[in-house]
């Protein structure tokens, strides 16, 4: 004796598109409003005795008076035998100040380092006379 399925099977409606962008719209403004309430920022280091590599930070909680992009002094060049003490102090102080704020390390990128130092590069800076 075999059994026989004999109820028939109905087919779901398919949810209308409608739905689809309506919560696709309201997944982005709330994308946008966490950003807003987090606030992130993108913090360079260019390469220095201190870090040789240098570093790319991207944190959270940035100050209102920061800019998205900011980066250490463009006169704390890379240099082998020498690096000023108040290039190290601003280092420190940097990583202090972003104590419990960075949700990621990454590695030194030029780019975000220009933006944050409004295009000078490391290291070169005009001297006026």
């Amino acid at each position: 004796m075999s059994k026989t399925n004999t109820q028939t099977k109905t087919k779901q409606p398919a949810p209308p598109k409608k739905n689809k962008i309506l919560y696709f719209v309201l997944f982005i403004l709330v994308l946008i409003a966490v950003g807003f309430l987090l606030r992130p920022g993108i913090y360079s280091i260019q390469p220095t005795n201190a870090v040789p590599d240098g570093m790319t930070i991207i944190y959270v909680l940035r100050d209102a008076d920061v800019p998205f992009y900011t980066s250490l002094h463009p006169e704390c060049a890379y240099s082998s035998t020498n690096i000023s003490l108040m290039c190290t102090a601003m280092l420190r102080t940097a990583f202090e100040n972003l104590s419990g704020r960075i949700l990621f390390r990454l590695p030194y990128n030029q780019a975000a380092y220009l933006k944050g130092s409004g295009g000078v590069e490391p290291g070169y800076i005009e001297v006026e006379d």
